[in-house]
């Protein structure tokens, strides 16, 4: 599948290019992050599933956490203080993963995202071939 050319990433490490997870981001997203990994469990996530809300109420979810959560709106999610690794636990229980989480945060599909992602790493050091053992 072809996409629109993405262009190459910038490096802004200011935000929104870079959102970084500081200590105050992580005590605001506390209880989104508690949320989150608390779908490492099966019935967690059946009991999500079922009911979303309802579910949410558990772990003291601001309003605008809430929102975020029902909008799958990952960007948000990030800057609201939710950790990744917690965020992609959320996605999978939803049937997205990391390609989404970036897609979003790159304005386009994920589609998109995956066309324009080279499928082969290039610049490593010459004779630097290993095997998967690392030898």
């Amino acid at each position: 599948m072809e996409g629109r050319d993405l262009g190459l990433p910038g490096f802004d490490l200011d935000e929104p290019g870079t959102i970084e997870f500081t200590a105050e981001r992580a005590l605001r997203g506390q209880a989104l992050n508690r949320f989150a990994l608390s779908l490492r469990s099966a019935g967690n996530r059946a009991a999500f599933l079922a009911g979303e809300r309802a579910y949410l109420e558990r772990y003291g979810l601001t309003a605008e956490q809430t929102a975020l959560v029902l909008a799958r709106d990952w960007t948000g999610l990030l800057m609201a203080g939710g950790h990744l690794h917690a965020m992609l636990k959320f996605a999978a229980t939803v049937g997205e993963d990391l390609w989404s989480i970036g897609a979003h945060n790159a304005g386009c599909t994920r589609e998109e995202l995956i066309a324009a992602t080279p499928r082969r790493v290039s610049g490593l050091p010459a004779g630097s071939d290993t095997d998967r053992s690392g030898r």
